[in-house]
């Protein structure tokens, strides 16, 4: 018994097919496109601020850079009223 062919015209779909599963696939293996880039940045700060950082990074036992970044964060989740105080009582420094 002799087996026949199928007659399909696999032409564009299988072709289309195979594309957007091949970008949905390569879509998916990107890397995200934020960056946790270090960009290096210089302050000002008085010599009051700089003792408080040196203090908080030793009694932590991290670096100062930790210590900024979680001075930020806290900062950044404040309710505006808290940010005003804040920013009145660093005059103070």
């Amino acid at each position: 018994m002799k087996l026949q062919k199928p007659d399909l015209d696999l032409t564009d779909s299988s072709t289309k097919t195979k594309n957007s599963t091949t970008q949905f696939i390569k879509a998916g293996d990107k890397r995200p496109t934020t960056s946790n880039k270090l960009i290096p940045s210089t302050f000002r700060l008085p010599e009051s601020a700089i003792s408080i950082l040196d203090t908080e990074a030793e009694r932590a036992g991290q670096n100062k850079t930790a210590i900024l970044k979680a001075a930020i964060l806290a900062y950044s989740n404040l309710d505006e009223n808290s940010k005003n105080l804040a920013l009145l009582e660093s005059f103070k420094l």
